[in-house]
């Protein structure tokens, strides 16, 4: 069902609701009124009875009632405790049109009760009380509901066919209001469904309204943006993957075929060997940096945060990568806070470090030195990496963390290229420990890049130094 018919259904229902509670109050107001006019008109109708008492005009006998042909438009009746009729009009009839109790009722003070009789055709409104200066006599007067029976049955069948016409009326002017409202929203939602991959920078266009339409023309916008800054990543993943898993599989694919030729050495199977461990080394870390962050988008990334120092964590990593630096004849020095302490999976911490000094490595192009420090920093622990290669360009700089940009590798080794993982595997780790990560130009040449985590510093500063091919602290 149509948001358009439910709206229309939900007014007609409202409506009807709202006609029937004024019906039932309109009748209620009519009948209290007019009971309060018959009631005024039965008092007066009970004062002239007892004037007529009074002056004698009536004369009540002590045998059969007396007719009043005068009266016989009025509904008047005197009668006894016992029932005895002894004066009565015709309209009131020669029965007594109280019943016993009620004249005991009516005996201790004035009464008013409704009564329906045999003979009568609707009912009466009837006071009865005590006839002043006649003790053990009762008077009783009486006035037809005929007007007030006549005047509800037309206010109900006014009621009825009115409520009616407005409750259709209302249903039909709410299903038109609501076609004219949702018609901006039938036409984003038209603009929406022309919109595919190969049009990803068409928009919706906003109504100048500056309504709840607007705003939701606007919000689907943000979200297409957002839709297409992830298609764009994913072509440029896409792009960049291809790259990165060609060179290796092609080298693998050459040293396989080579080895498999007949005649091949020791020593050549060794070279090969050699050439096939670093390229499967290659694949094995890409494929682990795309797992890792497609945990993290996923927000499956299990980390098992266990609070230590970092010092070790840092020098056994640059332990491990001392013959890389060796090779490069670069310098690695750590500088490190020994008490510093920071709740971390330890595997994930190392996997920053090594991705922060790697990445130094790779594109700190004519520098001999990478600096790693550990220190504590208004209640953060901190982890900076620095080099001296020739730093960010400013354009790539606000997205070095981002994924598959190859920003460390185009914007600081031209010559190179590389997954651009790296970077953005250490933010996804740093977040998830509660931290964050930045990155900056250093003043005179090279980069550095921050990770900083919640902790809880000690004051007190251990250089320690791992260095290679004659580094210095």
């Amino acid at each position: 069902m149509s948001i358009r018919l439910r709206l229309a259904l939900l007014v007609v229902l409202l409506t009807t609701l709202l006609v029937a509670a004024g019906g039932v109050v309109s009748e209620a107001v009519l009948s209290s009124g007019m009971h309060a006019t018959l009631r005024d008109d039965l008092r007066r109708n009970a004062a002239r009875l007892v004037n007529d008492l009074a002056s004698h005009r009536l004369v009540l006998g002590p045998g059969a009632p007396t007719v009043d042909p005068s009266r016989d438009q009025s509904i008047l009746q005197v009668v006894t405790s016992t029932g005895r009729v002894g004066f009565t009009t015709v309209r009131a009839g020669r029965t007594s049109m109280v019943t016993a109790a009620q004249r005991a009722q009516a005996a201790a003070g004035r009464i008013y009760v409704v009564r329906q009789r045999a003979g009568w055709r609707n009912p009466r409104l009837l006071l009865a009380g005590p006839a002043p200066g006649r003790p053990g006599w009762l008077l009783v007067v009486g006035a037809s509901l005929d007007e007030l029976d006549g005047a509800t049955s037309r206010l109900e069948a006014l009621i009825v066919g009115g409520g009616a016409a407005v409750v259709l009326l209302a249903g039909l002017g709410a299903y038109a209001l609501a076609g004219r409202a949702l018609r901006p929203v039938d036409r984003l939602r038209a603009e929406a469904e022309a919109i595919s991959a190969t049009l990803p920078s068409r928009r919706l266009a906003a109504p100048p309204t500056r309504d709840e339409v607007a705003r939701l023309a606007d919000t689907l916008n943000g979200l297409l943006d957002r839709l297409q800054g992830a298609l764009s990543r994913q072509r440029e993943f896409v792009a960049v993957a291809s790259h990165e898993l060609r060179t290796p599989l092609a080298v693998l694919q050459a040293e396989v075929e080579l080895a498999r030729r007949p005649g091949r050495s020791e020593a050549e199977l060794r070279r090969s060997l050699g050439v096939l461990g670093p390229r499967i080394d290659q694949l094995t870390r890409l494929a682990d940096d795309l797992l890792l962050l497609a945990r993290g988008d996923e927000g499956a990334l299990r980390l098992q945060p266990v609070a230590q120092p970092l010092e070790p964590l840092v020098a056994q990593s640059l332990a491990s990568l001392a013959p890389v630096a060796e090779a490069r004849h670069v310098a690695l020095a750590l500088d490190a806070d020994a008490e510093v302490t920071a709740a971390v999976d330890a595997g994930r911490f190392q996997q920053v470090v090594d991705n922060l000094v790697e990445n130094a490595l790779e594109h700190g192009a004519g520098g001999r030195h990478v600096a790693v420090h550990v220190r504590a920093e208004r209640g953060e622990a901190v982890l900076e990496v620095r080099d001296q290669g020739p730093g960010f360009a400013p354009d790539v700089l606000p997205r070095a963390f981002e994924r598959f940009s190859r920003a460390e590798a185009q914007a600081r080794r031209p010559g190179r290229r590389g997954a651009g993982l790296g970077l953005a595997v250490v933010r996804l780790i740093a977040e998830a420990h509660g931290g964050r990560a930045e990155a900056a130009n250093v003043d005179g040449g090279g980069a550095s890049v921050v990770v900083r985590l919640p902790a809880s510093p000690v004051s007190r500063t251990i250089p320690i130094e791992t260095s290679t091919g004659g580094g210095r602290t």
